[in-house]
């Protein structure tokens, strides 16, 4: 091995290295992974409800923490975000917090800080239900910082506790979300034993989290073509009113109802690609984010400018279509069923919903990946401060199907599992798979081959639908198709494997794909002219004898020129070494061949010429 080659080799190894690294690092990073997050510790007086808004971190012992919190999930980085601590999620992921309880206070002896029943049931404002008693645990969440929404609150902890799907969601983390948790309880220790009246002193805890989570892309401005949804909006869904708060039937809005003349928001769906053959169907390719986005036009506490109508907490909700049973909507409650190719259906909540956007003017997103039919429903009730019945109900709902623009089919090897690309050959079979493409419709055509005097002959054995999953064994090559459903301007996606061993048809098949295609007609004509077709497909050329004259110049010239050649033998060998590297050009018809006699003169003149050239080489 030379110099050259060395240098190479060494640069080749560390280029392998190098991206063996990077493979291991990325693979790293998509872990998922626990992190611990920092609180602050706030001091209260006996009688104070916890009023962290208009009060400062205290610097007390974390000796008397209640627990420590964690954060689990496909986090992706870690950064700062005007002085929050902030996590980048995986897209589509989520995340869950890990309240991890210490119970060294509550078993505590009275000389040293321990816990005390708190009989009060708020906390900064928040009313829990329940009295705190030995501890209160509260998950808050806001889109700005400032306007907090109560997700989920326990009372009387004493295990640990998680936040998990129920709390945490895409719509927080597609729109970007300042997360909160409130660790609220009372403590004493004594100050003096007095054999009658003990002395004690008593302080309030408030343990709060604080941090920022969302996924990379968090622009949820709608771009590209755009679909409304609100009453009036052509192929609009139109907001009604139900008799009660099973959100059930449909009444119109009077000019005497609270909701009449005016709209709370419009939805509305962006980032796919095209339009459908039906209103109802929207076309994404791979790597489009299709966003359903809500815009909220009004102040939920004063509706439509007045402030006697607001949207009210609906404390025992209910969907009567998704069968929904009764539970705390809260300030309006977004309930999505997603149902996909295999009928399978799936439905999301987001309780209080109406009060999580904070303020009037803002589009919050919903990032819809799958394909899939979807229906939509939020559920909201307004109350009227002046009206007899103060209280009515409201539901807008809309459907609309996902689907892919690109319909792909893909084939797998039936007994090894290998993907098979268009020109592939296996003894094996295979099995069609339609997992990233969910509604094609798929043709599938057999063709065999029968052996007759004038070579193989075609035979068409089947041309019908095919599903996916589907396997197929028998000998045949087979032409698979995928057309869009629901795109019929697109051209359908094609692929050819034969299933079997024939040379013929092996050589036919793996030649689809190339510049040279053959007809099985043209490779039995090739048989037939001595070309050889190997197991693999395979073409091989006749060889055909050369002829040498063997002259006594030739004799004499090679006899003069042994020794010479005998010496640069090394020189041939690097010559020979560099022209393994050279790209030898293709014959110029491989159909026709033609042999090369070389005379002896010819030959002798060569020969010649090549001693001549070594011997001024070597001066």
């Amino acid at each position: 091995m030379n110099r050259l080659q060395k240098k190479l080799s060494y640069i080749i190894s560390t280029m392998i290295m190098l991206n063996t690294m990077s493979t291991s690092i990325f693979i790293a990073e998509a872990k998922e992974q626990s992190l611990d997050i920092a609180g602050q510790m706030y001091e209260f007086g006996k009688k104070s409800e916890y009023e962290i808004e208009s009060s400062k971190p205290s610097d007390i012992s974390k000796n008397i923490s209640l627990g420590t919190l964690s954060i689990s999930g496909d986090i992706r980085k870690t950064y700062d975000k005007e002085g929050i601590a902030a996590y980048e999620i995986a897209d589509n992921g989520t995340f869950s917090l890990d309240f991890n309880y210490i119970d060294s206070l509550k078993n505590a002896g009275k000389d040293e800080w321990h816990l005390i029943e708190d009989s009060k049931d708020v906390v900064n404002g928040s009313d829990l239900g329940d009295d705190i008693d030995y501890g209160a645990l509260i998950l808050q969440t806001s889109f700005d910082g400032s306007n907090w929404v109560d997700c989920k609150s326990y009372v009387n902890i004493n295990d640990d506790k998680n936040f998990g799907d129920e709390q945490i969601n895409n719509i927080q983390l597609a729109n970007g979300c300042y997360y909160r948790i409130i660790a609220a309880y009372e403590i004493e220790k004594r100050i003096k034993d007095n054999k009658v009246l003990d002395d004690y002193e008593n302080k309030k805890i408030a343990q709060v989290y604080t941090f920022y989570a969302s996924y990379k892309d968090i622009d949820n401005t709608p771009t590209g073509e755009k679909f409304y949804f609100y009453a009036g909006a052509k192929n609009a869904a139109y907001t009604v009113k139900t008799k009660k708060n099973n959100y059930a039937g449909s009444e119109t809005i009077s000019k005497d109802d609270p909701h009449y003349g005016w709209d709370l928001g419009y939805f509305c769906l962006s980032g796919y690609t095209d339009k459908g053959d039906s209103d109802d169907v929207y076309l994404k390719k791979v790597g489009n984010k299709v966003k359903l986005t809500f815009h909220l036009d009004q102040d939920i506490k004063k509706l439509n400018g007045n402030s006697d109508f607001k949207i009210k907490s609906d404390k025992n909700g209910s969907d009567e279509e998704f069968k929904v049973p009764s539970h705390n909507m809260k300030h309006g409650e977004l309930i999505i069923r997603h149902t996909d190719s295999e009928n399978v259906t799936k439905e999301v909540k987001y309780s209080d919903y109406l009060a999580a956007l904070a303020s009037p003017g803002a589009d919050t997103a919903i990032q819809l990946f799958e394909e899939g039919d979807y229906e939509v429903h939020l559920n909201y009730a307004i109350t009227d401060k002046k009206g007899i019945n103060s209280t009515t109900y409201y539901q807008t709902s809309f459907n609309f199907k996902i689907r892919n623009a690109n319909c792909m089919v893909y084939i797998f090897d039936a007994l090894t599992g290998s993907e098979l690309s268009n020109g592939d050959v296996t003894v094996n079979g295979f099995r069609i798979d339609t997992a990233k493409s969910s509604y094609p419709k798929l043709q599938v055509k057999k063709e065999i081959f029968n052996s007759t005097k004038n070579g193989l002959v075609e035979d068409t054995r089947f041309n019908s639908a095919a599903s996916d999953g589907e396997t197929f064994t028998s000998e045949g090559i087979y032409t698979i198709k995928a057309y869009n459903r629901y795109d019929d301007r697109l051209e359908p996606a094609v692929k050819t494997i034969y299933i079997g061993s024939n040379n013929i048809l092996t050589a036919y098949t793996k030649h689809l794909n190339s510049s040279e295609q053959y007809t099985i007609a043209q490779l039995n004509n090739l048989i037939d002219e001595g070309y050889t077709i190997t197991g693999s497909g395979d073409i091989i050329e006749p060889v055909y004898e050369t002829t040498v004259d063997t002259s006594p110049v030739i004799t004499t010239v090679v006899s003069q020129t042994t020794a010479e050649i005998n010496e640069t033998s090394a020189d041939s060998e690097a010559i020979t070494s560099l022209a393994v590297d050279r790209e030898i050009p293709e014959k110029s018809d491989k159909k026709s061949p033609v042999p090369f006699v070389a005379g002896g003169t010819g030959l002798a003149a060569i020969i010649g010429f090549a001693v001549y050239f070594i011997k001024r080489r070597k001066k």
